[in-house]
């Protein structure tokens, strides 16, 4: 046998001072244990939309719940989709409005916020910061304060009962918010590139779409996911300036497929809701990458 040869005194030192793989911080375990409860209860409400949703009629008033639908009925989403006898036609056309809403209303802020955002970090022009402070200062303006000289405008221009007077606003300038983190952006990006591209011939309208836009890209993806995800669940402005059903949104049209005037069919009611939430969701996994890069390269710090 062959003798191990005794370890250096540096060496018992060094081994003495290596903390245990297998120890356990209470304050890991403790941080841990509150975020699982945390999603837990967040994720509880949506677990119980779709469990309700493929469940059959009756289920949603069996206590205490159970944990899976028996029996499970997915089927109940192809239901809702197509309606019910008590409800004619089908949600076709309010999935058709709420993108129509939703798409050229969020296109509108996408571009309007852009270019004043572009207008309010490269321009020099009397009166800026002063306008820039009006802007934010829009942000404490409640939606509602406008709402009635909104609804009589539109209604002289003979465009109420449509949905032009929920897209056109948008197409004048976007949101306040978004102007003021498009900004941010712009200014956070060196000058040097808008130099180089002036020697090249470029004005304005080229730096802005040809240089500054592509790398732009993660906060108008942030900005597209907010700003469409508010206008395809919007209730107020579709109940106050629709009055046809074939122009109204899905948002108002889970009201028509989901009761009727004596009583409520829930599992047709979470059904809706569960198809009206599920693209959201999907955009949001699909960009959520970009919706992360959005708000960490968004410029708060710019010069």
């Amino acid at each position: 046998m062959t003798a191990r040869a005794p370890s250096l005194p540096g060496q018992l030192s060094q081994n003495a001072a290596r903390p245990s793989r297998f120890r356990v911080d209470p304050a890991t375990v403790l941080r841990y244990f509150g975020l699982l409860l945390a999603a837990v209860v967040m994720l509880l409400p949506l677990y119980y939309l779709i469990y309700i949703a493929i469940s059959a009629p009756g289920q949603e008033f069996d206590f205490p719940p159970g944990v899976v639908p028996d029996p499970v009925q997915p089927g109940n989403l192809w239901r809702a989709l197509e309606g019910e006898p008590t409800t004619p036609g089908n949600l076709a056309h309010y999935f058709r409005n709420s993108l129509w809403y939703a798409g050229l209303a969020t296109l509108g802020c996408l571009v309007t916020q852009s270019i004043v955002g572009y207008a309010f970090a490269r321009l020099r022009f009397p009166g800026r910061n002063l306008l820039f402070g009006l802007t934010i200062a829009m942000l404490m303006m409640p939606f509602v304060v406008t709402l009635i000289p909104r609804f009589l405008f539109f209604k002289e221009l003979h465009l109420t009962d449509s949905l032009w007077p929920l897209i056109i606003p948008w197409w004048f300038g976007g949101s306040p918010y978004g102007i003021f983190l498009m900004r941010q952006f712009f200014m956070s990006i060196p000058r040097e590139l808008d130099e180089a591209a002036r020697i090249d011939g470029m004005g304005h309208w080229g730096i802005l779409w040809r240089i500054l836009i592509p790398q732009a890209a993660p906060v108008l993806v942030a900005l597209g996911i907010l700003e469409g995800t508010y206008f395809w669940n919007d209730l107020l402005g579709p109940l106050i300036y629709t009055q046809s059903d074939s122009i109204k949104p899905l948002s108002l049209g889970v009201f028509f497929h989901g009761r009727n005037a004596f009583s409520i069919n829930y599992w047709l009611f979470f059904s809706i809701i569960v198809l009206m939430v599920l693209p959201i969701a999907l955009m949001f996994l699909a960009l959520q990458r970009y919706f992360r890069r959005g708000f960490l390269y968004s410029g708060i710090g710019g010069r």
